[in-house]
């Protein structure tokens, strides 16, 4: 968009009397958030950054940008983020029984929050609903970090999901994955079976994020894995983890059982959900502007699904009641 333009326009709409005070306010949110005035002759410069929070569609402006995955799995949205939750039932189902699964939760947040955010705020809704945390809670991959994990140990409750392998990083050397570290004893095993001879504690001074940064440096000359572990110009090797670091660890440790791959397959219910949120009601294209109505548009939807599913476990349950329904008697 032209600047000159639009900041003509700002100036006109403000001094006439057409136009409603809120089309005002929104074209002057835009000009601010995509340029701004400098020096004392207010020429109009483009922002170098612009906010996450800017607004992406002048038709409805609670709508946000988003973007998930890279390269050709890249996919991106101007719109809002929906998290759902069922209830998880356990046991078999029966040849032919309807799912005993039902929709507990829809949460329609700005598209630009992350998972975990959105994660947060389904609880605080759940909670101001009068439901407690359940028990065990089954979620993927962009819900798990180690952070969540011992926030969940440390209610009781248990955060059922993959945790994501450490990120390729340090050109194909090892990397804290292959380190067995202790974060509360100060204390790690590199993969030479050799202790650190080091642990400091790091604060960041802006938000407190602490962690903790392991040092091996009287091992490392002579190691005869020195090339897979340290760069070159590196006296020694040097780990940094955060401060729940051994949670994660254990979970990365315990997604390699078969029993985990086994409990897993529980979180698999709720992608057929999804799908059936998408396809029967609409979940995917807001019919509404504004978070307000596309949140109670998907209200609707959970509803609907629920009222669907309880339909049709009636019908099975009163089928299953009928004489002909029950197995024959072999002693007749």
């Amino acid at each position: 968009m032209d600047a000159a333009r639009l900041l003509h326009w700002v100036k006109s709409l403000s001094d006439a009397t057409i136009g409603t005070g809120q089309q005002v306010a929104l074209l002057q949110r835009v000009f601010d958030e995509h340029f701004e005035l400098v020096g004392p002759e207010q020429t109009v410069q483009r922002r170098t950054t612009l906010s996450s929070d800017r607004v992406q569609n002048p038709h409805d402006p609670d709508a946000r940008y988003a973007v998930k995955g890279q390269g050709k799995q890249k996919k991106e949205h101007v719109g809002y983020k929906v998290q759902v939750a069922e209830t998880v039932a356990e046991g078999k189902l029966a040849p032919g029984e309807p799912t005993r699964n039902f929709v507990c939760g829809i949460l329609t947040h700005a598209a630009q929050e992350s998972d975990e955010a959105g994660a947060e705020k389904m609880q605080a809704e759940q909670a101001a609903m009068g439901l407690e945390k359940p028990p065990a809670l089954y979620v993927d991959g962009a819900y798990v970090s180690a952070q969540t994990l011992a926030e969940a140990a440390a209610e009781g409750r248990r955060l059922v999901g993959p945790a994501a392998h450490s990120p390729l990083n340090n050109q194909g050397r090892f990397t804290a994955e292959q380190f067995q570290i202790d974060v509360e004893a100060r204390q790690a095993i590199c993969p030479a079976g050799q202790p650190n001879t080091q642990c400091s504690r790091l604060e960041e001074q802006h938000g407190g994020k602490v962690s903790f940064r392991f040092e091996w440096s009287t091992h490392c000359q002579g190691c005869p894995l020195r090339e897979q572990c340290v760069a070159p110009g590196q006296k020694h090797r040097t780990v940094v983890v955060g401060e729940f670091h051994s949670a994660l660890q254990a979970r990365r440790a315990e997604q390699q059982t078969e029993a985990f791959v086994e409990e897993i397959k529980q979180r698999n219910a709720i992608e057929g959900t999804q799908s059936e949120l998408v396809r029967a009601h609409g979940l995917r294209r807001a019919r509404y502007r504004g978070l307000a109505k596309v949140r109670l548009q998907n209200y609707f939807a959970g509803a609907a699904c629920n009222t669907k599913r309880w339909i049709r476990r009636t019908i099975w349950q009163m089928k299953q009641a009928l004489p002909e329904a029950r197995p024959a008697d072999d002693s007749a």
